[in-house]
């Protein structure tokens, strides 16, 4: 049985990410000393068990010998995709004001799947999508999740301003000479951050930087945080023998009604750790069901969402509802009603 996108199912799934059962745990760090440890926040689910691929992948193999220069960044970008285990851990670090309190740690799990859905010499686009399967029920969850775009010294970027706007920023060709653009948007294709940066391949060491971007509240926090706007961050993607791990710094930061840095400036700043390591035997097939069904009316959500966004500067009535109004309306079949949606998230 498979389960797709009833709104308690979304809210589940992407306000937790599906994680595993989790004992509270101390924070990882212990500064502040005065502060009481703090329990973990995140899934509440069991998942099935897994095995674990072999180690090293074939893909991670084949970067190794990929030529350097633009093929070995494309190598890089393309042994992203895959089957995985997804573990998501987020910290705060850092109180920005005096007696600032740390929140609560985070913590979850997935399984994901990553697929190629555009493979050109200057852009390739991957697909991800979460196939839930939890210990002891026949169910299967399924959802598309984030999307990521590369694109070769694209200099034109849709930057995040800050209650769900976005505006057009172009670099100079200088300064996007050699560099990949990392495009993020949401599980509806809704605009999320774009950034740039630099692939760096050192020995067995491939690795990706971006330039600090602002980018709206992730959904681990959406729902639980009103005392920031924006997170203002940058990450960094290493390739490892057994999948890839997206490791960022982040800092909340607090906007004036205008959109600027408000009075307080930075709230906070945490880490975050996301680590993708392959697995083998799961079966992956009600996802890639579901995909191939809804593969066309994703199509044209997202050739709205391009027209859309092409506009100098964007703005959404919410950041939060279109994405997974989206899921809705696209797991329903309706076309009209889907790229509807699009156009009516907009604020003319």
């Amino acid at each position: 049985m498979s389960l797709r996108t009833p709104a308690v199912l979304v809210a589940l799934i992407l306000l937790t990410a599906c994680g595993e059962r989790l004992a509270p745990v101390a924070r990882p760090f212990a500064w502040p000393l005065e502060q009481a440890p703090l329990a973990t926040r995140g899934g509440t689910t069991t998942a099935a068990a897994l095995t674990m691929a072999p180690s090293p992948s074939a893909a991670w193999s084949a970067l190794q010998t990929a030529a350097p220069g633009l093929e070995r960044d494309r190598a890089a970008i393309r042994t992203m995709a895959g089957e995985f285990r997804t573990c998501f851990d987020f910290q705060e670090t850092i109180g920005h004001h005096p007696d600032y309190l740390l929140s609560a740690p985070y913590h979850s799990f997935a399984t994901e799947r990553v697929f190629i859905i555009e493979d050109a010499p200057e852009r390739i686009v991957l697909q991800h999508q979460l196939v839930m399967r939890f210990a002891g029920s026949p169910e299967v969850a399924v959802i598309k999740h984030w999307r990521q775009a590369w694109t070769w010294q694209d200099g034109d970027l849709l930057r995040y301003r800050g209650f769900a706007t976005w505006e057009h920023e172009r670099l100079p060709a200088a300064q996007v000479a050699g560099c990949w653009t990392q495009t993020v948007s949401g599980v509806g294709d809704e605009p999320r951050y774009a950034t740039v940066g630099r692939w760096r391949h050192q020995g067995t060491l491939s690795e990706w930087e971006s330039d600090r971007t602002w980018r709206p509240l992730p959904r681990r926090e959406v729902s639980v945080r009103k005392d920031y706007q924006a997170l203002d961050g940058s990450h960094r993607i290493t390739i490892t023998p057994d999948g890839w791990v997206l490791w960022q710094d982040n800092r909340k930061l607090t906007l004036s009604a205008a959109g600027t840095p408000g009075p307080q400036g930075w709230l906070a700043s945490e880490i975050g750790l996301e680590r993708y390591q392959r697995i083998s035997g799961f079966d992956w097939q009600p996802g890639e069901d579901a995909w191939k069904t809804e593969a066309p009316l994703w199509e044209k959500v997202r050739a709205a969402w391009t027209a859309t966004l092409a506009a100098p500067r964007v703005h959404l009535r919410a950041e939060t509802p279109v994405g997974v109004d989206l899921l809705e309306e696209v797991a329903a079949g309706d076309a009209v009603k889907s790229v509807a949606v699009v156009t009516d998230a907009v604020v003319p």
